[in-house]
């Protein structure tokens, strides 16, 4: 899905998001039953109930999980961002800086891990919290390059498909010092899987790959099926392999959202 959200702009919470996607209105974490993304809130009035969450310098987010009073527990909202690659959820976050003042949208995020951690709750006692770290979707698309960099390994491609899925998983802890690592290493399961699932051949025109890469490996691209870039959710469901024309085509074709819907098809049918 193309979010209508645009980065580091303004949006009433209520009236552009929950009105038209559903969701919980009040908290950190709205789940929209319907809609394709979880949505975070953070900012004004965090820290005054125990939650403390931080951007790092290197662009990833702390963001500390859902539960006022005692011990965290990895349910409902705090389930949803651990699950969201496995269940298909795109992370949006928003930034408020003021009580009842619109909120300010972050962009797209990737779970890249969770850890626990001492921290206050909301009567100022020690607690248990679930901190996540959160990844920037912008800063994971593989480059061109990488595709010819090494050949996908010869595996199996019922072990390909498996390691592709358990990664998608996410359910190890992990510092937020590992986190960009899982992602990156998620995603290179998945390419891996998708590769070796097309054969070959392009899943969008179905010819051959243009060429053999210096390693002898048919080229063709990972893409992630309706994202902007491809940096987008890691899961075999939703990255397909093409040619680089097709590529191309399913960004900035005119027909791209025909293309990218009947290649989602496709894939779901594949991943059957």
């Amino acid at each position: 899905m193309l979010w209508p959200f645009e980065l580091h702009r303004s949006y009433h919470r209520r009236n552009d998001i929950h009105a038209r996607f559903g969701g919980q209105q009040q908290g950190g974490i709205s789940t929209p039953a319907d809609a394709p993304g979880i949505f975070i809130f953070t900012g004004h009035g965090a820290g005054h109930v125990g939650y403390q969450d931080v951007f790092e310098a290197d662009g990833s987010f702390r963001y500390t999980g859902q539960g006022q009073l005692g011990d965290m527990r990895m349910i409902s909202g705090n389930r949803a961002i651990r699950d969201h690659v496995q269940n298909g959820k795109d992370l949006l976050l928003f930034q408020q800086t003021k009580k009842g003042g619109p909120v300010w949208f972050e962009g797209l995020y990737v779970c890249g891990g969770w850890q626990t951690e001492q921290q206050p709750d909301m009567d100022g006692q020690p607690r248990q919290a679930i901190v996540f770290t959160l990844v920037p979707q912008s800063g994971l698309a593989i480059e061109v390059e990488d595709f010819a960099a090494e050949a996908p390994t010869d595996l199996p491609l019922a072990e390909l498909r498996e390691r592709a899925l358990q990664a998608a998983l996410a359910s190890n802890e992990a510092s937020p010092r590992v986190a960009l690592m899982n992602v990156r290493a998620r995603s290179r399961a998945v390419r891996d899987y998708v590769l070796g699932r097309a054969a070959g051949a392009c899943e969008a025109c179905r010819n051959p790959a243009p060429f053999l890469t210096a390693a002898g490996q048919p080229y063709l691209e990972a893409h992630h099926i309706h994202k902007l870039s491809d940096g987008g959710l890691d899961h075999p469901d939703s990255v397909a392999a093409l040619c680089p024309n097709c590529h191309r085509q399913a960004h900035f074709g005119a027909d791209q959202v025909a293309l990218n819907n009947a290649l989602f098809e496709r894939v779901r049918q594949v991943e059957k």
